[in-house]
C-alpha cells in the first residue's frame, strides 16, 4: 500500500511541476504582458488583437499537456473581453478560490474547490484542482489559473490503487479524489465520514505548495472461501464447461495448429530456392497467427529491400556521375574572382567615405552572395546561414523594388543548426521577386517560414505577387516530379527550381514532400517537407 501512497504523491506533484513550468513560461512572456497592458478602446479593438496574439503565439495549445486541462488568466484590465482564456478579476474576486490566493501572498499556490456555477461561463462547473500563479515577471497583478485534469487525475488514482480504497483529502476533511469516483466530477466535495475504513488503513501527509493534503488507502478483507462462495454458479459452470466441451474445442485447436505448421514448413522451403512467398491464410491472433504475420512482414521487407539495393546502385552511379559533369563545369567556368571583390570593396569604402551607408550596405551584401555563389566549398549550410543569405537577397531587392515589397523570415531556434543544401531556401525567395513581385504593379510581400514537429522539417515561402494559372502550376509541378540531371542538361530555359529540387531529392532521398499553391493576382505559397531523421543515414549526397 505504501508504493501505491508513493505513487499517488508522485503523480500529483508531477502534475503540478508540469503546470508550474507552463506558468513561469507563460509568466516571462513578453508578448502576453504587452496583451494584458494594453488599454482597448472598444470590443472590435479587443477582438482584433486578441486575433493577432493568438496566431502568432501559442498559449492555445498549453492546455493540451497531459495533465492540464485548461487555462485561464485573471487580469485586472477591464479593456479585456472575458472569454476562453482571459476572464476580468472583478468578475471572480469575490470567490473563495481567489480570495484565499490573494490573502496568501505567495507567488504559486495549489487549490482544490467546487465550482457551482455561480462565477458564470469563467469557470466550468464541478470539481477543479488548480495551480495558481502571479504574472508579476513585468509587475502587475494578474493571476494564471492552470486547471489540472480533473478526470485524469481521477482515473490514475483508480487504476494505482486497484481493488484498494483511496482517497486524498484536504486539510478541511474534504475528499478531493478518491478511488473509482468517476462519476462524482461534477457533485460536491464529501467529508472524511463516507471513507470507508473497514481494513488495513494506511495513511500519509503530504504538502504542495501550500496545500496541505492526506492520502488514505484501505486494503478491503477477503478470504479465499467467502471468494469461493459468492463465485460457485460461475465455478460449476466452467467445470460443466471443461466435462462437456474440451474434446471438440482441442480438435479444432490441432486442425488450426496443423494447418499452419505445414504452411509455414512449405515457405520455409521455399525461401531455401530463393523465392520470397508470403503465407496466404486466414489471420489469427495467437502465437502462431503472429509468427505467420511476422514471417509476412519479413519477406515483404526483404522483397523491398532487394529493390532498395538495385535502386541505391543506379542511383549512386548517377551521382557519381552528375559530380563529375559539376566538376567538368566547375573546372571549364573557373576563373579568379578576386579582383572582383577588391573592386566592390573599393566602391564599398568610397559609398562609406561619402556617407552614402545604403549603396555601401548593398553592395557588402552583394559582395556575400557572390562569394558564396563562387566558392562553393561545402555542399550544405546550416539553416540560420541560409535565412542570413535569403534576408541580404531581399534587402537588395528592397533596395530596388523600394515600397513595392516587404518581407520577413521566421527561422524556429530548434532549426538553427540543421544542415541543408546550399541556396535552396534563396532559390525559392529569387522567383517570389522575379516572377511573383515583379510583375505586379502594387508589389506585395515574401515571407519566410522554417520550422520543426518532430523528425518533420518544414520550408514554407509565400509571396502575394502576380501568381500562376492552373496550366502554369501543373507544369511546373510535372517539371518537378520528372525533372532529373538530364532535363537540366538538354533545357535552356530557367531552371532555378528544377535545379534545387533536384538537390533536395539527391540530399533527402524519397523522404521529400513538395507542395505549390498558387492564384492569379492572390500569390504563390510553396511547401517542402522532409524527414530530416532519415537525412543523416544518407549517404548518396557528397557533403
Amino acid at each position: 500500500m505504501q508504493n501505491h501512497v508513493n505513487q499517488i504523491e508522485y503523480d500529483l506533484k508531477n502534475s503540478v511541476r508540469e503546470a508550474i513550468s507552463i506558468a513561469d513560461y507563460l509568466n516571462r512572456m513578453e508578448s502576453l504582458n504587452s496583451f494584458l497592458r494594453k488599454e482597448y478602446k472598444n470590443d472590435s479593438d479587443y477582438y482584433s488583437a486578441y486575433n493577432n496574439f493568438m496566431e502568432n503565439e501559442t498559449i492555445q495549445y498549453y492546455y493540451t499537456a497531459q495533465s492540464i486541462q485548461c487555462v485561464t488568466i485573471c487580469t485586472e484590465n477591464e479593456t479585456i473581453v472575458n472569454g476562453t482564456y482571459f476572464v476580468n478579476d472583478k468578475d471572480v474576486k469575490d470567490e473563495e478560490w481567489y480570495k484565499n490566493f490573494v490573502a496568501s501572498g505567495r507567488e504559486y499556490m495549489v487549490c482544490a474547490f467546487f465550482e457551482d456555477g455561480s462565477s458564470g461561463d469563467y469557470i466550468q462547473k464541478g470539481r477543479h484542482i488548480v495551480v495558481f500563479r502571479k504574472l508579476n515577471y513585468f509587475g502587475g497583478n494578474d493571476i494564471i489559473m492552470l486547471d489540472l485534469d480533473y478526470s485524469q487525475i481521477q482515473k490514475d488514482v483508480t487504476r494505482i490503487c486497484g481493488r484498494n480504497n483511496c482517497c486524498l483529502c484536504n486539510d478541511d476533511g474534504e475528499i478531493i479524489v478518491s478511488s473509482g469516483g468517476i462519476d462524482n466530477a461534477d457533485k460536491p466535495f464529501e467529508g472524511e465520514e463516507y471513507i470507508d475504513k473497514k481494513g488495513t488503513l494506511y495513511e500519509k501527509d503530504i504538502e504542495i505548495y501550500g496545500e496541505e493534503l492526506k492520502i488514505f488507502m484501505v486494503d478491503k478483507e477477503s478470504s479465499f472461501f467467502s471468494m469461493m462462495k459468492e463465485k460457485k454458479f460461475i465455478l460449476l459452470a466452467i467445470y460443466i464447461f471443461n466435462l462437456i466441451l474440451p474434446s471438440i474445442v482441442l480438435y479444432f485447436i490441432y486442425r488450426s495448429i496443423n494447418d499452419r505448421l505445414f504452411a509455414i514448413s512449405e515457405n520455409i522451403e521455399l525461401i531455401k530456392k530463393d523465392k520470397y512467398a508470403q503465407i496466404i491464410i486466414p489471420p489469427s491472433k495467437d502465437e502462431l497467427g503472429e509468427i505467420i504475420q511476422s514471417y509476412n512482414l519479413m519477406v515483404s521487407r526483404i522483397r523491398e529491400l532487394i529493390e532498395t539495393v538495385f535502386k541505391n546502385k543506379e542511383r549512386e552511379q548517377e551521382l557519381i556521375i552528375a559530380k563529375k559533369q559539376a566538376e567538368l563545369h566547375a573546372l571549364q567556368s573557373q576563373i579568379n574572382p578576386h579582383f572582383l571583390f577588391n573592386a566592390l570593396e573599393s566602391i564599398r569604402m568610397h559609398s562609406l567615405i561619402k556617407n552614402e551607408g545604403e549603396t555601401a550596405q548593398v553592395l557588402e551584401d552583394f559582395s556575400v552572395l557572390l562569394r558564396e555563389n563562387i566558392h562553393w566549398n561545402s555542399d550544405t549550410v546550416t539553416l540560420e546561414h541560409e535565412c542570413r543569405n535569403a534576408q541580404r537577397y531581399l534587402e537588395l531587392q528592397k533596395y530596388r523594388f523600394g515600397d513595392r515589397l516587404n518581407f520577413s523570415i521566421r527561422l524556429q531556434d530548434e532549426c538553427k543548426n540543421i544542415e541543408i543544401p546550399k541556396f535552396c531556401i534563396i532559390t525559392f525567395v529569387e522567383n517570389a521577386c522575379v516572377h511573383g513581385i515583379e510583375k505586379k504593379m502594387e508589389g506585395g510581400s515574401v515571407s519566410v517560414i522554417v520550422s520543426r514537429d518532430d523528425d518533420l522539417l518544414y520550408f514554407e515561402i509565400m509571396d502575394s505577387g502576380k501568381g500562376m494559372t492552373e496550366k502554369e502550376l501543373e507544369e511546373l509541378m510535372e517539371k518537378i516530379d520528372n525533372a532529373d540531371i538530364s532535363y537540366i542538361e538538354k533545357t535552356n530555359k530557367s531552371i532555378g527550381i528544377v535545379n534545387t529540387i533536384i538537390r533536395l531529392k539527391q540530399y533527402y532521398g524519397e523522404k521529400l514532400l513538395v507542395d505549390i499553391n498558387s492564384s492569379i493576382d492572390e500569390g504563390t505559397e510553396i511547401c517542402i517537407v522532409v524527414h530530416y531523421g532519415e537525412t543523416e543515414q544518407n549517404e548518396g549526397y557528397d557533403r
